[in-house]
């Protein structure tokens, strides 16, 4: 760039990382959308013939979010002719280009020529789910190419894909992903007085999301207690040699999504999983090859009582599991969803603020996605008797293995009534 442009030193930090996925979680104010549209002027100018795509949520919100910024900054000597208003278009002299556009206008966004070679996705939180492996990564995907992606958002609950994509950056070991989440409060210390402001004049869980970019569980998580930053741990001990194995298992062709669990003392650490087993006799097999000569317990779902049909009279998933050699431990029948959701938000945390629940940060990836993002079935949650978890993104295999391990070892209330709220009033 031949003229000047300021950076705060935590925009510079992105900017200059070598990856190439970025997602960057920040608060408003913070100065994501101005880093946004540096990023893809320098970008235009490093190289000649590059083409960069800036995607918001709509096309008017585009606009009004980066298309000034983007103007404000691009020096008039590396642009070719003036920046297209209409097409929200900015050309430069050396063959590059910077585009916007919005999901709003999907059939935009289908067969672009040449392929992008950088694309921010602006406000990804607000986009519509699966917009980037359906419509993103095939933009990638040019092999003389190799589109760079910068996504960057302030938070909008952890059931998105926006928090997905920060997730994989916070846990790539590759280089190729990295993500960052920023705080105004943190960077921004100009901004103390409207900090302040917003402080006293929002609701607690708008101004945590709003200014301090927090991944907040919105109303319908069904494990509410768990927090990322509490029960995600890499410091826990590893598995001894002759330490007893714990395995909950919720069965499901193809998927069989176990987690592997260490019992110490009133605790419960999750150590390890399993996934993509297509059947119970190759989940055995595939622990018996990981734990060999071990004293196995498993917690599988009461289902697996039921019999078989593709196998010899008699046998179940029980049996097979016993015949392995494993204790199997299970209710007769399934305990009430809300029972077992209970008690594993009392291990994760009790009224007197202990937690009992720990989850392996490097070996456990799906099972703590999968406890952090089921969430309950929209509209039935208003009691005992109709409280169904969602099963349409296919994310509560391992968070049902957690509920049938904890049901089953630290039960809650099982020779109390049940109430279940009356119909005909609420609160």
């Amino acid at each position: 760039m031949n003229h000047k442009i300021e950076l705060f030193n935590f925009q510079q930090e992105v900017l200059i990382d070598p990856s190439r996925f970025k997602v960057m979680a920040s608060g408003r104010r913070v100065g994501k959308s101005y880093l946004a549209a540096v990023a893809a002027y320098q970008h235009c100018l490093e190289q000649p013939n590059r083409r960069a795509l800036i995607i918001g949520p709509t096309v008017s919100m585009i606009r009004e979010s980066i298309w000034q910024t983007l103007k404000g900054i691009v020096h008039h000597e590396h642009i070719n002719g003036h920046p297209r208003e209409i097409d929200l278009e900015i050309r430069f002299i050396n063959g590059s280009k910077i585009t916007l556009k919005g999901f709003d206008r999907p059939d935009s966004l289908r067969g672009i020529s040449p392929s992008p070679t950088f694309i921010v996705l602006d406000e990804f939180a607000y986009i519509k789910e699966h917009a980037f492996t359906e419509v993103i990564l095939p933009m990638t995907s040019d092999p003389l190419r190799k589109a760079s992606v910068f996504v960057i958002s302030t938070p909008k609950g952890i059931t998105n894909d926006f928090y997905k994509l920060w997730v994989k950056g916070q846990e790539d070991k590759s280089g190729i992903w990295k993500s960052w989440q920023f705080t105004a409060e943190d960077v921004r210390p100009d901004m103390k007085e409207e900090i302040e402001l917003a402080r006293v004049t929002m609701d607690e869980k708008s101004f945590n999301q709003e200014y301090c970019a927090t991944f907040n569980n919105t109303g319908d998580a069904v494990f509410y207690n768990f927090n990322r930053n509490i029960h995600v741990t890499d410091n826990l001990l590893p598995i001894e040699p002759d330490e007893p194995i714990h395995i909950s298992i919720d069965f499901n062709v193809k998927i069989m999504a176990s987690t592997v669990w260490c019992h110490r003392g009133n605790q419960l650490h999750a150590m390890d999983e399993f996934y993509g087993n297509a059947d119970t006799y190759q989940l055995i097999r595939s622990i018996k090859g990981r734990y060999k000569n071990r004293d196995i317990t498993v917690y599988p779902d009461a289902s697996g009582r039921a019999m078989k049909t593709s196998a010899a009279t008699g046998t179940t998933d029980f049996s097979i599991l016993r015949n392995a050699g494993f204790k199997v431990l299970a209710r007769t029948k399934q305990p009430p969803i809300i029972d077992s959701v209970n008690a594993v938000n009392a291990l994760l945390k009790d009224a007197k603020g202990n937690t009992r629940l720990y989850f392996n940060k490097n070996k456990t990836p799906r099972t703590i996605a999968s406890i952090e993002t089921t969430t309950w079935k929209e509209g039935f949650t208003t009691g005992m008797d109709n409280a169904i978890i969602d099963k349409s993104k296919g994310v509560e295999h391992f968070s049902d293995g957690i509920r049938y391990i904890c049901e089953y070892l630290y039960p809650i209330g099982k020779h109390k009534p049940q109430i279940i709220r009356d119909r005909s009033w609420s609160f």
